[in-house]
This record gives structure tokens, C-alpha cells and sequence, in this order.
């Protein structure tokens, strides 16, 4: 990103060098925290720091993006009932309910397993009933990443025993990373979701009774889909100019997400066009040179169509 923000700089000196006196207004957002959640561009948002369209300089290889899914993290927790595990057989094998017998354990990392045996079920039909042609099938994932399974939750949201396997567990905590289509809208999304959840706890006696809980924008993180037409006048100009240098850009989509979210959130128009480079989120991340002088020029002749010249 310093590459693309580099570029942009860049097209905006060379523009004022030339003499060129834009009608339209352009600004560059230099924003943090994107890796975090675009928190940067979140609060220029929230300030009204807003345009009729959006160039988010993301590194594109030259080609020219103007949609990304949504993006949710969301974490469901799963309750059981804890208990000895020396007396797990009181849970799994049939007892006499006579007035001696302990109240049986419920494993919620059992609960949990065939949860996630279920949400991959769920991913597979929500991926084949839907694409998007700008994105490769199946793009609208569900990422279990992270999963905490113990006893005793804790303030934090967390189980606080996580290593004790004498103990029947009685809280699972999975953190999901979801993504959804351009096409879609995060409210669908959500409601869909829990629509499933709701379902998959009617079909066990303890969970039509305890149902998991579903916390959406954990850890503050919503991304809003990008969905700008191939034929938005800020896509065209990108091609155009970049076909100018004798290169034919690809118009597809992108499959993570960035800032571009949070300004379409907002009602922008927005596309990602960036330079080229390799290594990304590793310790040698680089730019090509020559790319970033090429972007430069397409970023410069693209404010130029956009904004208009002052005569």
C-alpha cells in the first residue's frame, strides 16, 4: 500500500506541475488500520470526507477491479453443561432416572463438531447457488479460524479452563470469517445465517433449549460489499488509459477486501486499480518500479477524465 499511496501522490504533483486546473475536486486519503479493519477509512466516513467515486490503490497487477464481496466476522458460542468427565458415562449411555442420579455433563466440543460439520454443508450450498461473474465460484466462503473449547465462560467472552481434559466442557467459542457476494447486502447475509443456526439447534433436545449465540462485528470489523458496473465511467477511463500504454487490463473482482468497502458502505462508487509487486504480508514485500511508474500515469490520466479540465 505505501506503493499505491506513492502512486497517487505522485499523479496528484504531476498533474499541478503540468498546470492542469481540475473542475472536479480530488483528495487523497492516506488512512490507517486497514489490516485491522479500515478503522482509517471508517472514520473518514463517519466525518463526511466523502466523493461522487473512490481509486483505492490496492495492488492490482494493472488490472482493473471494480467489485469485492462483504466481509463479516461473527462468533458463535455454543453452551453445554459441565461435569467430571469420570462420569461422561452418565451423559452417553442410558441411566435410570432414579432420585440418586447426577445431572449428566453435555459436551459442548461434541455440540461444536457437528456445528462445523454443518456450517461446511451450509457454505457448500450458499457457494453453488450463487456467484458472481466478476469472481471465482465459490469465493463466498465461511472460515472457521479460530476455535477456544473449555469450561467456565468468562468475561472476555472466553472459556476460562481450556486445559483440563478431566472436565466436560461446557462453552465453545468459534470466531468466523465470512464473506458474501457484491450482489448481496449484509442485513440478507445476517439474517440467512441465523436462520440456519436457529435450525440446526432444532435438531438437538439440548440446543432447542440452549441456542448457540451469534455476535456479529467482533472486534469492530464489517466490511460492506463493492459493486460498481464494468461500465462506471471511472472503470472505462482505467482501461482506457492503460490500453493507451499498449496493455490490455483484466476487469474482474477482488477476493479479499479493503477500503473500497467502507466508501461504497457510504454510497461511493469505488475501484481498485494498483501496481504490481509480490510477498505481501511478509517480510520482503516490494513493488515493482516500472509497474509504479505505469500506475502513476493511468492514476494521473484517469483524474484528469473524471475531474474535468478547467478552461
Amino acid at each position: 500500500m505505501k506503493g499505491g499511496v506513492a502512486a497517487c501522490v505522485a499523479a496528484a504533483r504531476a498533474i499541478r506541475r503540468a498546470g492542469i486546473d481540475l473542475e472536479g475536486r480530488l483528495a487523497i486519503h492516506a488512512v490507517v488500520d486497514e489490516e485491522a479493519g479500515g478503522f482509517g477509512a471508517m472514520d473518514a466516513v463517519k466525518k463526511g470526507k466523502l466523493a461522487k467515486a473512490v481509486l483505492v490503490a490496492e495492488p492490482t497487477w494493472g488490472d482493473v477491479l471494480p467489485v469485492e464481496g462483504g466481509l463479516e466476522w461473527a462468533r458463535v458460542t455454543i453452551r453445554g453443561r459441565s461435569a467430571h468427565s469420570a462420569l461422561r458415562y452418565n451423559e452417553i449411555y442410558p441411566q435410570r432416572h432414579d432420585k440418586d442420579r447426577l445431572v449428566p455433563g453435555v459436551n459442548a466440543i461434541e455440540l461444536a463438531a457437528r456445528f462445523i460439520g454443518a456450517v461446511r454443508q451450509y457454505e457448500l450450498d450458499r457457494t453453488r447457488a450463487r456467484s458472481h461473474p466478476l469472481l471465482p465460484l465459490g469465493m463466498n466462503t465461511i472460515n472457521i479460524g479460530v476455535v477456544h473449547g473449555g469450561a467456565g465462560l468468562g468475561e472476555n467472552g472466553l472459556p476460562t479452563v481450556m486445559t483440563n481434559p478431566a472436565i466436560i466442557p461446557d462453552a465453545v467459542v468459534l470466531d468466523l470469517d465470512m464473506k458474501f457476494l457484491p450482489d448481496e447486502n449484509s442485513a440478507d447475509y445476517r439474517r440467512d445465517f441465523e436462520s440456519f443456526v436457529h435450525h440446526f439447534a432444532q435438531t438437538d433436545a439440548w440446543l432447542r433449549d440452549n441456542p448457540p449465540d451469534i455476535q456479529w462485528e467482533l472486534g469492530g470489523l464489517h466490511f460492506p460489499p463493492l459493486n460498481t458496473p464494468a461500465d462506471h465511467p471511472l472503470v472505462t477511463s482505467l482501461v482506457a488509459n492503460k490500453m493507451r500504454l499498449g496493455k490490455a487490463p483484466e476487469v474482474r473482482g477482488f477476493v479479499a477486501v479493503c477500503d473500497a468497502a467502507h466508501y461504497a458502505g457510504a454510497g461511493v462508487d469505488g475501484v481498485i486499480y494498483g501496481p504490481s509487486g509480490d510477498g505481501f504480508h511478509g517480510v520482503d514485500e516490494f513493488i515493482d518500479i516500472g509497474s509504479l511508474v505505469e500506475t502513476t500515469k493511468v492514476i494521473a490520466a484517469t483524474v484528469i477524465d473524471w475531474c474535468g479540465v478547467r478552461r
